[in-house]
């Protein structure tokens, strides 16, 4: 009696995921195009198409608009909301804190920033206390946890305020842009967050890597003086790999 061969799909998602173990695809990486693997393997469309549709079935891999298919992550990491703007954690780091707790994760975290001047939408006007179509200045980073995209980070000032000043510069500033703010007289005594989960637009989607069907963490803080609102925050992140989390002392009040 002889033993039917598994089937030449089987095989090649077979090989697919033994290299994803070995991780020469790690988590939310992209696997070749289906021309490269027809290539590769010397197989048909169809047999490739067959054999990722087996990875995904496994939870191994899934379809992103525009980049093929990427390695899921199984990993999930901290964003301390807490103390995300501590200064004093970023003078002995010397980094920010969101790049401290990375590392602390054991993790390797980049960004990249970028500024614009734009009007101001009617969620951002209210927040801010301005007019709607005011010009705001917009701080957008985009970050990086090994190179593979992460969550994003897009904070907002009334365009007067921060304008001809490192805060308007596509640069991290060594201080922090809290403490450079505190230190033109403008020190931010108190926050309020907001935290919401809506599902992603098809540009974050894409430049998140955001597997189907999974919402973002979207985390909304308003910085305040004393004398009213001089910034607005809005972080966002993929579920799937992110935990938002809060210290909060006790009160014998």
């Amino acid at each position: 009696m002889t033993t039917r061969s598994e089937p030449l799909y089987s095989q090649l998602a077979a090989s697919l995921r033994a290299k994803i173990d070995a991780g020469d695809y790690p988590p939310g990486s992209k696997l070749p195009s289906e021309r490269k693997l027809m290539e590769q393997y010397n197989a048909s469309r169809n047999t490739i198409r067959n054999s990722l549709r087996q990875l995904v079935a496994e939870g191994l891999v899934f379809p992103s608009q525009g980049q093929g298919y990427l390695v899921h992550r199984p990993d999930v990491l901290v964003y301390n909301a807490s103390r995300s703007e501590d200064h004093n954690r970023r003078l002995s780091a010397g980094v920010d804190a969101w790049v401290q707790d990375i590392r602390e994760q054991d993790r390797t975290p980049s960004q990249t920033i970028s500024v614009s001047i734009e009007k101001a939408k009617r969620d951002i006007a209210q927040r801010l206390h301005v007019e709607l179509d005011d010009l705001v200045l917009v701080r957008r980073r985009l970050r990086f946890v090994d190179d593979q995209p992460w969550s994003t980070e897009d904070s907002y000032y009334p365009h007067g305020l921060v304008k001809d000043t490192p805060v308007a510069e596509p640069a991290d500033i060594p201080e922090g842009v809290i403490a450079y703010m505190a230190s033109i007289g403008h020190a931010q005594v108190r926050y309020v967050d907001d935290v919401t989960a809506v599902m992603p637009t098809p540009k974050q989607a894409d430049e998140l890597a955001i597997e189907a069907g999974v919402p973002l963490l979207v985390r909304t803080r308003v910085g305040y003086t004393e004398t009213g609102p001089v910034r607005v925050t809005i972080t966002a992140m993929p579920v799937d790999r992110n935990v938002l989390r809060y210290e909060l002392g006790t009160s014998n009040a």
